[in-house]
């Protein structure tokens, strides 16, 4: 489908064929991002990863964050913090388990996945901090969100017109602001982590990049600067953790919709994993292959982001015998392709065994799937995204039985969407736990 708003065409792909040449075609690959103004703004003029112009600062970027947060030894060393904030997940929701009173588990997730990642990523425990509390910290996560994928008349107008239009609306004023509390946020974590001052083991991307920026290193053709630092802190905030938090909750919500499905889960779950068991750790994800499939069904009808990031032709090209005009932007619908009748059977019903016996993941190999996106602009933080994932799921289904509020049924579940840049369930999911007699709380 070819769009025009302004003077940009858009170009929306909606076919796993489509999606295909685009990810996969070296010409297509090396598209750009496209330049809109809130997303400069929040990026320090585009100094990070997602929405970095193509070249070779972008290239170097990229290695160095999977460097110092992504690559597979500090992922190794990081497990135990993982494994901490599970405990601490249900121990939460054991006190809830006891007085039986309703968890919004949007709030619990969100804890548990901001907790690993600000641990992992910027070396604090948030709870801890005297400058935000999480009730707090995830109100900016979502402000920032909305704001830095909001659209902006500039972007489409680039004349006069645009910036009197974004003035008068209201719309640059509002992105001025949400960017202003997240520097300041980013602000606080950067003076804390000088605090530490040379003790620090650098084993986090903040307090690497920070002795970079010190020593005044040069990291490939380009120098690490502080807005290299923020860029990349943003990138983490809102690639991370609102995205994990709604994927746990879309598959609570498809869970709780579908018992059959949710009482086959609980089972294998707790039948593989014995009773008792003290810990869930991240050695138990991969012995209950159910829940794989159950995730892969969660991203098809629920993947984070209803688009992958816009990409920017950088001359004509063609798809699918369609010509494309240089300059114009990219969105590849993966929540259309996700409900594609030419690529799923029944694609509206939840069925995780549609996944059994089949090499379909979501990695990047197969089009029809891409949670994640594929290519070179593939999201870097996929393996410690699904490890979060599973290891929420998987200690929130050992631990607990859930069950709806006294009087609601399934058929009162609002499954209505929100969002712009993640499609999250729009009314809280509310549910009750209950913790079974064959099982203890550590």
């Amino acid at each position: 489908m070819l769009l025009r708003f302004g003077v940009v065409p858009m170009v929306v792909i909606s076919s796993k064929e489509a999606a295909k040449q685009v990810l996969k075609s070296r010409d297509l690959e090396t598209c750009s991002r496209p330049k809109l103004v809130a997303n400069g703004l929040f990026t320090r003029n585009f100094k990070d990863i997602a929405f970095a112009q193509y070249g070779e600062d972008w290239r170097e970027m990229k290695k160095l964050v999977g460097l110092e947060l992504f690559n597979p030894k500090k992922h190794k060393f990081f497990r135990y913090i993982r494994e901490e904030e599970g405990d601490l997940l249900v121990k939460k929701l054991s006190k809830s388990s006891q007085t039986q009173t309703l968890v919004d588990l949007r709030k619990a997730f969100f804890s548990f996945t901001a907790g690993i990642i600000f641990r992992v990523s910027f070396g604090q425990n948030f709870r801890e901090c005297d400058f935000i509390d999480m009730d707090r910290l995830e109100e900016l996560v979502q402000e920032s969100e909305t704001n830095v994928f909001s659209f902006a008349f500039t972007d489409f107008f680039p004349t006069g017109l645009g910036w009197l239009v974004d003035r008068i609306s209201g719309q640059h004023s509002r992105i001025e602001k949400a960017f202003s509390k997240l520097t300041k946020f980013f602000q606080h974590v950067i003076d804390e982590e000088l605090k530490i001052g040379q003790s620090q083991d650098h084993s986090n991307l903040v307090s690497s990049m920070l002795d970079m920026i010190n020593r005044s290193t040069e990291y490939g053709s380009f120098k690490i600067t502080s807005d290299h630092l923020i860029a990349m802190m943003t990138d983490i905030v809102l690639g991370g953790v609102n995205a994990g938090t709604i994927t746990m909750i879309w598959t609570m919500t498809e869970l709780t919709r579908h018992p059959r499905v949710m009482k086959k889960l609980r089972e294998e779950i707790r039948a593989t994993l014995g009773p008792n068991k003290e810990r869930i750790t991240e050695e138990d994800l991969e012995k209950v292959e159910y829940l794989k499939l159950v995730i892969k069904e969660t991203f098809r009808l629920h993947p984070p982001g209803p688009f992958l990031l816009p990409r920017q032709v950088m001359s004509d090209i063609e798809i699918q015998g369609y010509h494309i005009p240089k300059n114009a932007h990219i969105k590849i619908s993966t929540y259309a392709i996700g409900r594609d009748p030419k690529c799923w059977t029944n694609p509206e019903e939840f069925n995780p065994e549609r996944f059994a016996n089949t090499s379909i993941n979501y990695k990047g190999q197969h089009y029809e799937l891409l949670p994640f996106g594929a290519g070179r602009r593939s999201c870097p933080g996929m393996t410690l995204g699904i490890t979060i994932l599973e290891l929420g799921l998987l200690n929130i289904l050992y631990y607990f039985d859930w069950s709806l509020p006294n009087g609601m049924t399934i058929k009162d579940i609002d499954m209505e969407e929100d969002g712009a840049l993640t499609i999250a369930k729009k009314v809280p999911l509310e549910l009750i736990p209950t913790l079974p007699a064959s099982l203890c709380i550590k």
